[in-house]
């Protein structure tokens, strides 16, 4: 073989692995690569990261519950290593009036509005000037029985007193998760429904009939508690469609919140980069190092 057909074997195959470790690390690392190379290169984007709980404590599963111990380790780690929690308006103070953000921004939020938020995590993020978002389900809110039935609530949720004083404190912020679409298929004495999804079987009109209902109800609820109307929105179980992104737009919702794993990137003059945002699950056997390794 000549040293020319050598020399050009060599930078093919050279090509090739190159190629081959570039496709694994957009197969593996796409979403968050994407985003920190969209933020690193736009200086009007910001790459956020958003840590989702959801109960506290010692019972339950891992995926959804952690101890106060290790979510005080997590806290802590966050507040030592730099970073700043926002709330959601000062994410959309960036988004839609350009206001600046902290070098490390860092978005909480919990789902589902169990005591736990109150007895354990409150206690715990005031203790280290954090902020959190608390998503609550309007028809369990305050309750300890499954909606038309003798079935107790557990976790137990916490009720308007414990609502209001942390929102008085300014640790807490409380949005929505939904005020009876977060259904428990088990328990449900009606037609079931995922998340909020449409029904099989149910019209378009009825489906946004019911969508714009539910999205009502929550909204009296939270303005009765807190004096203002929801603008944030945490799918229940993360499911949602193109539809209902845009009945949360009509309804004057600003941002909604998936499951979908990973860091999202939001834009000045972009109010569209606020729907759909991801979150990273901060599981209970997430050790401290593991979080802020999995957020960097």
């Amino acid at each position: 073989m000549s040293i020319l057909k050598r020399y050009a074997a060599h930078i093919f195959l050279i090509s090739a692995v190159l190629s081959l470790f570039a496709g694994l690390f957009l197969l593996f690392f796409r979403f968050d690569a994407y985003g920190r190379l969209v933020a690193l290169l736009d200086t009007n984007s910001v790459r956020i990261p958003i840590l989702m709980y959801h109960h506290f404590g010692d019972d339950g599963s891992p995926g959804t519950t952690i101890s106060a111990e290790m979510f005080e380790s997590h806290i802590k780690a966050l507040r030592d290593d730099g970073y700043t929690a926002i709330t959601f308006e000062q994410l959309c103070g960036y988004v839609f009036d350009g206001a600046p953000l902290p070098q490390r921004s860092i978005i909480i939020t919990i789902d589902d509005g169990y005591t736990s938020v109150y007895d354990i995590a409150y206690p715990i993020l005031k203790k280290y000037d954090m902020t959190a978002t608390v998503f609550i389900i309007g028809v369990l809110h305050g309750e300890t029985l499954y909606k038309d039935t003798s079935y107790p609530v557990y976790p137990t949720h916490f009720g308007d007193a414990e609502a209001l004083e942390m929102i008085m404190s300014g640790v807490i912020s409380i949005q929505s998760h939904s005020f009876d679409m977060h259904q428990d298929e088990y328990y449900e004495t009606g037609p079931f429904r995922l998340g909020v999804m449409q029904r099989s079987g149910e019209s378009e009109e009825e489906y946004i009939a019911a969508f714009n209902a539910d999205f009502e109800c929550a909204a009296a609820q939270i303005e009765n508690i807190s004096g203002a109307q929801p603008f944030v929105y945490s799918y229940p179980f993360g499911r949602h469609s193109k539809m209902s992104e845009e009945l949360l737009d009509d309804n004057g919702v600003k941002v909604t919140l998936t499951i979908v794993k990973g860091s999202s990137v939001v834009t000045r003059g972009s109010p569209e980069s606020l729907f759909g945002l991801k979150r990273y699950n901060a599981y209970g056997n997430m050790t401290a190092d593991k979080l802020l390794a999995t957020i960097k």
